[in-house]
């Protein structure tokens, strides 16, 4: 076994025991998804080349996929966050286990179109921070967060080098709140489906160079369903509006054996702020989504090396700054500033591949002084536990219909 693969092995199994894994803090924005895309901390919207960055990055990565494959992923983590008001004495702690989940199938079998289908999100997400009424706290916080996103994606070479693809992604999302108000307790329980889509493209300046964009569009998922305000029976409803996107990356081999990626992501978190909570008799209590956010950029970098033509290494670096601005923080949401490193292996046999990944991640404390806001001062933790992803596929001839 070469020596370079033994450390990396060492390397692995090191990082599968003491690296976390995790998404965004606030569990909404996921900056990867399981398998190669992991292994990449996510920087692969210039090679998409399985079912999670085709869903995720970038729909053109479809083109060009021999055969008909089926892939599943699953990418978790436990996640731990505290809050700590000074001001209150209030100090408690919410542990949760997110995961992402991914089913995704693909053929060729109309080339020069392309085509495929996905299940993608997060469930789990959740932050949930106890009762304690000694200090002024009657009710738990509670945040419960899921979204599913059916992907059906399209695409096709337009000329040689330049492939195009478009994706629609019905969605459907779940929250379920519990906190008290001046009013008294709120509790609510809400779900609906609504609609988002992504246009993705690849281009091959030259040999071994290629280029990747990505637009995701602006979405909305109707919600609405049972709650309760002080005990009274409440209907409950919010316009969920999901931000848009745009991811610019390049992928270029080193020889015939190493490839490295760039990649930067921008999104449009203030669209979050269009969303407000509507409860049926109460028309004074419309609280928004997220009050008051800002648009970042996550950046990285990925490297992958092929020690065979079965074998993979890879790693990747991303790192983007908070979204949620402090007078916008509270017990039931809430984000911070991340930077992850990465460990991935791919094994490929016949007709098979699996991709597993293991990561590392740093995230930064957030202090929030009364001058800030009046309502939750204090310091806001997350911290995550070891995670890991792994992704199956099998790939099969199809008979072309043209």
């Amino acid at each position: 076994m070469p020596r370079v693969l033994r450390l990396w092995l060492a390397g692995f199994v090191v990082a599968a025991c003491l690296c976390p894994c995790t998404a965004r803090a606030s569990g909404l924005q996921v900056p990867h998804l399981g398998g190669r895309d992991a292994g990449l901390s996510g920087n692969v919207v210039a090679t998409p080349t399985d079912g999670s960055s085709i869903l995720l990055f970038n729909a053109a990565g479809v083109v060009d996929r021999h055969g008909t494959e089926v892939n599943a992923s699953i990418i978790g983590s436990g996640v731990s966050g505290r809050y700590t008001n000074s001001e209150t004495g209030y100090d408690q702690k919410s542990s949760e286990t997110p995961f992402a989940p991914v089913l995704w199938v693909a053929s060729d079998w109309l080339s020069p179109w392309y085509v495929g289908a996905g299940v993608y999100g997060t469930v789990g997400s959740a932050f949930n921070f106890p009762a304690e009424p000694s200090v002024g706290v009657p009710e738990q916080y509670l945040s419960e967060f899921g979204f599913m996103q059916l992907g059906l994606v399209v695409g096709r070479e337009i000329v040689p080098g330049l492939r195009v693809g478009l994706q629609a992604a019905p969605t459907w999302g779940r929250m379920r709140t519990r906190t008290s108000s001046p009013l008294g307790a709120i509790h609510f329980d809400i779900n609906g489906f609504g609609i988002t889509g992504s246009a993705g493209v690849l281009y091959d300046p030259i040999e071994g160079t290629t280029l990747g964009v990505s637009y995701r569009g602006p979405g909305i998922v109707f919600m609405k369903g049972d709650g309760e305000v002080a005990g009274q029976d409440q209907d409950v409803s919010i316009d969920f509006h999901i931000p848009q996107s745009i991811v610019t990356g390049i992928a270029h081999r080193l020889g015939t054996r190493l490839l490295v990626t760039a990649q930067a992501t921008w999104t449009d978190y203030p669209n979050f702020e269009n969303g407000e909570f509507e409860f049926e008799d109460f028309p004074q209590l419309r609280p928004k989504f997220v009050s008051d956010a800002r648009s970042t950029v996550r950046y990285g970098l990925g490297l992958e090396y092929a020690v065979s033509d079965w074998l993979w290494l890879r790693t990747g670096f991303s790192r983007e700054e908070w979204m949620m601005e402090a007078s916008a923080l509270s017990p039931l949401l809430y984000d911070t500033s991340d930077s992850m490193l990465m460990l991935g292996l791919g094994v490929a046999h016949g007709r098979w591949t699996i991709d597993a990944s293991v990561g590392f991640a740093v995230m930064e404390d957030r202090l929030v002084s009364p001058t800030d806001q009046a309502l939750y001062p204090g310091r806001y933790q997350i911290e995550s536990s070891p995670g890991v992803s792994i992704s199956v596929a099998y790939r099969f001839d199809t008979p072309r219909v043209n």
